[in-house]
This record gives C-alpha cells, sequence and structure tokens, in this order.
C-alpha cells in the first residue's frame, strides 16, 4: 500500500510540474499604448492542436493597429504537452 501510496504521490507532482519560458520576440515602430493582445496556442508532442498564436492573431483581439512589442511565454508541462502564447503590445 505504501509503494502504491509513493507512486501516485510522485506520478502527481511530475503531472502539476511545469516549465514557463517568457522572452522578447520582436520590436516595431509604434508606441508602447495601453492595448495588449493575447493569442494562446497548444501542442502535444510538437504537433498543434488548431489554436492560432500568431502576431496577427493577438494583434486583432485587442484591436491593435501599431504594433510595438512582441514577446511569446511558453509553458512545458512534461516535455510532450506545450502552450505557447504571443503578448502583443501597441496602440
Amino acid at each position: 500500500m505504501k509503494k502504491i501510496f509513493a507512486t501516485l504521490t510522485i506520478c502527481a507532482a511530475l503531472a502539476l510540474s511545469a516549465c514557463t519560458t517568457f522572452r522578447p520576440v520582436s520590436s516595431g515602430s509604434g508606441v508602447v499604448g495601453a492595448k495588449k493582445g493575447e493569442a494562446t496556442a497548444s501542442y502535444l508532442f510538437g504537433l498543434p492542436l488548431g489554436q492560432d498564436n500568431t502576431m496577427l492573431a493577438a494583434a486583432n483581439a485587442a484591436g491593435i493597429k501599431n504594433i510595438a512589442t512582441v514577446d511569446q511565454k511558453i509553458v512545458n508541462y512534461l516535455g510532450f504537452f506545450m502552450t505557447a502564447t504571443t503578448i502583443v503590445t501597441g496602440e
């Protein structure tokens, strides 16, 4: 019984662990404004699950016409499931 509990505890800890990376991608000619748009996509074993996380999708989500900065946040769960979020700021 103790081995089963220990195994389940280790599996739960691994399932809840994640690695987050945040990096700047690009900067544009626009002025950093109050608008901030995000677009997220999920990947399983490196294959996209159908969402769109492009700069255009993030800019359209916030109604941004002039892009100032583009950042990307990547969260990796156990190496086989990943979410990538593109963050765009501007006016």
